[in-house]
Order: structure tokens, then C-alpha cells, then sequence
């Protein structure tokens, strides 16, 4: 007796929107370590590639602060939870960043426990993708600081290279 092999999962329309967002992007970086101080600018490249139907892998480079900076991100959907999840690595933290979180209209907010380097701890963090049209995106990204206020780390605008 020979059995068939389980269906293979489809693309949904949440992976549709993940994928929509490959390519090469320019981004005007804003940040901020010192909320008293104005926030600091920088020019990137990420280049985002599909992995298959359901996930994509990017490259972020920058110099930051004088320094060079790569940071790699993967970015999904998963059924099975409802949520849309991301995860990121760079060169100048020493951690793993697990993102999760929901879409409502054209913006994705997520949220995780991440390494803060305003403070050298892991604190809750926020983050906002939203697309403003086919070529042009904005992640922001803000921290709770340990007195529970939330403080704006980033404002990344993407325009499709």
C-alpha cells in the first residue's frame, strides 16, 4: 500500500505581503543612544532575497557611529500562530533579536525583549513597518526604558534602490 505524501503548505496572502518587499532598498537612517541630543544620521543599503515562498533573508550595511555596521535579518508569516516574526543579528550587538507581532492596514508592529545599547540590558522593544507605497517603506523602532517610559531608538526610510 503506498501512501501520499502529505500536501506540501501554500502561500498565504500574509506571505504575498512579506515577499513583496525583495529587492534593493536605499535607507536614510535617524537614530537616537541620547534622547537630549539630536538623532544621529547614516545612509544604508539593505538588499532583501525570497528563501522559497514564505520567508525572506536581508543584508543591512551601514557605517555607524564611524564604524562599519552589517546587520542580517530573516522575516515571515506563520500560520499556525497568526504572526508575523523576524529575527536579527548585527555587528554590534551581542544578541539574538526575536521579533512577533501583528498587521493592521499597511503597517506590521512587533514586539520583543531585545539588547539595548542605550543601557547594555535586555529591555521590551516596539517595532513599526509601514509600507507607504509600493517603493517606499519606514521602520521605527522604540525601547521601554527601565522607568516605563518609551523611548524612539530609530527611523529608517526605505526607498527601492
Amino acid at each position: 500500500m503506498t501512501e501520499a505524501a502529505p500536501e506540501m503548505p501554500m502561500p498565504t496572502a500574509e506571505h504575498e505581503f512579506v515577499l513583496e518587499h525583495t529587492g534593493t532598498w536605499k535607507v536614510a537612517c535617524k537614530f537616537t543612544m541620547d534622547p537630549s541630543q539630536p538623532p544621529m544620521e547614516a545612509q544604508a543599503t539593505e538588499t532583501v532575497e525570497p528563501v522559497g515562498q514564505f520567508w525572506t533573508v536581508s543584508r543591512f550595511e551601514s557605517d555607524m557611529m564611524g564604524m562599519p555596521f552589517l546587520g542580517r535579518a530573516t522575516f515571515g508569516f506563520e500560520p499556525h500562530t497568526g504572526q508575523y516574526v523576524s529575527t536579527w543579528v548585527d555587528s554590534m550587538t551581542p544578541m539574538l533579536s526575536i521579533l512577533r507581532g501583528d498587521r493592521a492596514g499597511d503597517t506590521v508592529t512587533m514586539r520583543g525583549d531585545l539588547f539595548s545599547c542605550a543601557t547594555n540590558t535586555i529591555l521590551p522593544h516596539r517595532t513599526t513597518y509601514q509600507v507607504l507605497g509600493k517603493d517606499e517603506l519606514l521602520f521605527e523602532m522604540f525601547c521601554t526604558m527601565p522607568d516605563g517610559n518609551e523611548m524612539k531608538l530609530m527611523s529608517n526610510h526605505y526607498t527601492r534602490a
